[in-house]
């Protein structure tokens, strides 16, 4: 990302700004590229059909769920 890039600012509730450095830092990125990464993987879902979106998303909260679990234990 750019210096030039467009700046905005943005209000997060607490927990969800810990998760996204959690993920951050697993994935060694930056918070802003974190951000990124996972708005730009919803736009390229835009094209899967609505029953099988609804099967994706089931499944990755699932996994998102199975993986919180195991790390925060």
């Amino acid at each position: 990302m750019a210096r030039q890039d467009p700046h905005f600012r943005l209000r997060l509730p607490e927990d969800l700004k810990s998760r996204i450095e959690d993920a951050a830092a697993r994935n060694r990125r930056t918070m802003t590229s974190e951000i990124i990464a996972r708005l730009e993987s919803t736009f390229s879902r835009e094209d899967v059909p609505a029953d099988v979106k609804g099967i994706i998303d089931e499944f990755v909260h699932q996994l998102i769920t199975s993986l919180d679990k195991k790390t925060s234990r």
